[in-house]
């Protein structure tokens, strides 16, 4: 699939090359859920690891309350043994 974005001429920023706008629009679209990690790197342009740089460098975690509850599930059945 191809998406072709057009933007007004006085939206246009001058110091964001278009790879750089791809792991934005990447980065954003995994951070509200409608990308997978997997996904959102492909979009970027870019290799799982180094997506993932790109999103520890926009501060958004790849966390999630679901992989915390199942951490919390290990931590308790170790404290129970």
């Amino acid at each position: 699939m191809t998406l072709t974005i057009t933007l007004p001429d006085e939206a246009v920023c001058t110091d964001l090359s278009p790879e750089e706008a791809r792991v934005d629009l990447a980065c954003s679209m995994f951070a509200r859920g409608a990308l997978s990690k997997l996904s959102a790197s492909a979009v970027a342009g870019l290799d799982f690891f180094r997506f993932q740089q790109a999103l520890a460098e926009r501060h958004i975690s790849s966390y999630t309350e679901e992989m915390l509850n199942e951490d919390m599930g290990h931590l308790a059945a170790l404290k129970v043994a």
